[in-house]
């Protein structure tokens, strides 16, 4: 998330690069960004806020236009964790009510706005769109191809070849750098703006989990 968009939003009149309206799509800034109070009186102070999810969330309930979105079971698609493991998601259950597939959602509003993007094919055009990214990520998914990940359900890259395995491991035997070896750097520690205290003893982390990547 970029947050300085937000104090763009609350810019003058004057300013050319002052944001009128967003399209917030899975994301839940009125929740997550570090100062609640401006973020929101940021998106409150919008012409036009559009938000595409599947949850009515704090920044739904401030959107002009929610656009309801599919879950992970609701439809077919990849998604790649911390251990760069691709893994296929194969749709379970039909959405309820109104919710649409977001691919289905973006080329909707795509053509209205006269692109012509039209992902058809295998699962409702995801195999498409996963096609176009496997090629302009040749150097890390090059050998992981739809049918591959049919077959085997996830492979980890960097896998560059139908016979690669994949590499759970990298940098085996030298790191990308001039001289192949790891060059270490000492930085000083920025301490955070808010620490613990006597009122505020505990410090709070996020868990780790499979099917996510962590930001």
């Amino acid at each position: 998330t970029v947050v300085e968009s937000r104090d763009k939003a609350l810019a003058d009149d004057s300013d050319p690069h002052k944001v009128h309206g967003m399209y917030i799509m899975g994301e839940n800034p009125a929740m997550s960004d570090p100062d609640l109070n401006h973020a929101r009186h940021a998106l409150a102070s919008l012409k036009h806020l559009v938000v595409q999810d599947i949850f009515m969330t704090e920044t739904a309930w401030l959107a002009d236009v929610v656009l309801p979105a599919t879950t992970w079971p609701e439809k077919d698609g990849t998604v790649s964790n911390t251990d760069r493991m691709v893994q296929l998601g194969k749709k379970a259950i039909d959405p309820p009510g109104q919710a649409k597939p977001d691919l289905w959602i973006i080329q909707q509003i795509a053509r209205r706005m006269g692109l012509n993007w039209n992902y058809a094919g295998e699962s409702d055009g995801v195999a498409a769109v996963y096609e176009e990214m496997r090629q302009a990520m040749h150097a890390a998914i090059s050998g992981i191809t739809w049918e591959r990940l049919q077959r085997e359900s996830s492979v980890t890259y960097p896998c560059l070849s139908a016979e690669d395995p994949g590499a759970p491991t990298v940098f085996l035997d030298h790191f990308a750098t001039d001289d192949g070896r790891v060059h270490l750097v000492p930085a000083d520690i920025i301490p955070a703006n808010a620490r613990p205290d006597a009122s505020f003893p505990f410090v709070l982390i996020t868990g780790r989990q499979l099917e996510h990547w962590h930001t």
